[in-house]
């Protein structure tokens, strides 16, 4: 019988020297739309019925001379085709919960920490979620925590401190947010802008523009910025004029999409005016901390996702676009695929409707889809 492995087992796999191959078996039309991406990782799609007809002829489509990670969506059938590919000698494991199983796992890390503060992000690789927990002294603010908040519990109670404010950036709509539910188990104030929340019967503190966060030590600055464009009230947080949480406005390889509405042209002029009196005045060190990652290259060698501005400023052309029309015009051709199921996961995040926890694994599976990217 095949071995089973976890989430986290399979990120330490993937970030080993060693590597690791992943034989996703799922339909091709799934595995384009969505697999699993790791650092030393090779990813190839072969489905079980394929495996289970060559025998011991597929030993020349996948190597043997790596440990091999079978993936389903599940669980289930994984199971049954490492068992076959065991029997033919090789070094594998299948992911026990499949699919499902890997867009739920997390990693923290941290990002800067000194004696006034502590700075981590949380990252769901699965879903390219980025969420943050900030420390100054025995209270802690969370941004944009996704829905299982459990994460953001057992860390606040790792670094002996309570969670004081809940801030979502805007209103999310390619995952469930934690943000009302974090604060309600917390006892924390749950912050999201008020232009988002409209015919909303969620209880929530409106997130104003130049909004100034005082907690902790008391000397450390946390201020909401106004940036349209993604959504109509978007906000990035300035902490300690030093990182920027930016939220869906920007990007470590682009900048967030404006069509989610169905106002793409009149939101993309909106965009064109963050990016050029909002964002292109920024410091060149001003460190970027996004709300979303795309692939796995932007992980830098620190282990987060961030980069300064002057880095992404160089390599994002739409940050460098002068003409309004022609922002717009490049803004409105690169538009892709939107976030499945978007539509449903803003009105549970607004509180307008009540998904049930199958559903709500369902409506998440799949990658983010919010940003422009760079050429």
């Amino acid at each position: 019988m095949a071995t089973a492995i976890n989430a986290k087992q399979l990120k330490e796999l993937m970030d080993s020297e060693k590597g690791v191959l992943i034989l996703d078996i799922r339909a091709s039309s799934a595995y384009e739309k969505w697999h699993i991406e790791g650092k030393h990782a090779i990813t190839m799609n072969l489905q079980h019925i394929k495996v289970k007809e060559l025998g011991s002829a597929v030993i020349d489509l996948i190597p043997r001379d790596q440990t091999v990670v079978a993936v389903c969506e599940k669980g289930i059938v994984a199971n049954q085709t490492a068992s076959i590919l065991e029997n033919l000698g090789y070094d594998v494991v299948y992911l026990s919960g499949g699919m499902q199983e890997w867009s739920d796992f997390y990693e923290t890390i941290a990002v800067y920490c000194n004696d006034s503060i502590q700075l981590y992000q949380i990252i769901r690789p699965a879903k390219g979620c980025l969420s943050y927990l900030i420390v100054s002294g025995n209270e802690a603010v969370v941004v944009d925590p996704s829905r299982h908040i459990g994460i953001y519990q057992d860390l606040a109670t790792k670094l002996n401190v309570s969670i004081r404010h809940v801030i979502d950036t805007h209103l999310h709509a390619d995952h469930i947010s934690g943000g009302r539910a974090l604060a309600d188990v917390s006892g924390a104030e749950y912050w999201i802008p008020e232009e988002e929340m409209k015919g909303s019967l969620r209880e929530y503190s409106s997130l104003k523009d130049r909004r100034i966060f005082c907690f902790g030590n008391g000397n450390l600055e946390l201020i909401s910025i106004k940036t349209p464009g993604h959504t109509i009230s978007s906000m990035c947080l300035l902490l300690d004029g030093a990182f920027l949480l930016s939220g869906d406005t920007l990007f470590v390889n682009g900048i967030g999409r404006p069509d989610l509405k169905g106002r793409a042209e009149e939101m993309s002029g909106i965009l064109f005016q963050t990016v050029t009196k909002i964002l292109n005045p920024l410091k060149d060190e001003l460190m970027i901390l996004p709300g979303h990652f795309s692939r796995i290259s932007e992980i830098n060698g620190h282990g987060f996702i961030g980069e300064s501005f002057a880095h992404i400023k160089h390599k994002t052309d739409l940050l460098n676009v002068q003409n309004k029309k022609e922002f717009i015009c490049s803004i409105l051709s690169r538009l892709g695929e939107t976030p499945p199921n978007f539509d449903l996961i803003t009105k549970i995040n607004q509180g307008k409707y009540e998904a049930n926890p199958n559903e709500q694994i369902e409506l998440e599976i799949g990658p983010n889809l919010c940003s422009v990217e760079s050429k």
